[in-house]
């Protein structure tokens, strides 16, 4: 009983860490859309970009933690194919890509300048990312 509540959980959070993650990149995504619009965009729109790459981040974190639990808790760490291979190597390149908005808008943040321009294209790769990380899992689990 105890193994099926802890799956149970673990499973709860990382559709959890999945949710953080997928709304912090297409918001991301909107957000770049609307400033490209605006001739000047507002203070409070960009204000959400560093929020919302705090927003993946934690999603992300979570994702990993719970995905390597359930992985270690259900399979054992066997192989399971390279359908996983490939999420696993997607979910690795989105993890870095986080990281990095994350870095760089902090340091833009303590420096007082504002992110540099090539910023947010690296933050739209971040939907497409998830995208095919969620399409492998669902192609390895169903």
């Amino acid at each position: 009983m105890i193994e099926l509540t802890v799956n149970v959980v673990l499973k709860f959070f990382h559709i959890l860490g999945l949710m953080l993650g997928a709304a912090a990149g297409f918001g991301s995504m909107l957000v770049a859309r609307q400033a490209r619009r605006a001739a000047a965009p507002s203070p409070d729109l960009l204000a959400l970009r560093p929020l919302l790459s705090k927003l993946a981040l934690s999603g992300i974190i979570l994702l990993w933690i719970t995905g390597l639990s359930l992985w270690m808790l259900r399979y054992d760490f066997a192989q399971l194919g390279p359908a996983y291979s490939y999420k696993m190597l997607v979910a690795l390149v989105l993890l870095v890509v986080v990281l990095v908005i994350n870095v760089v808008n902090r340091r833009a943040a303590n420096a007082g300048t504002p992110p540099p321009s090539w910023l947010p294209k690296l933050g739209m790769t971040t939907p497409i990312l998830t995208l095919i990380a969620v399409a492998l899992g669902v192609w390895v689990f169903i």
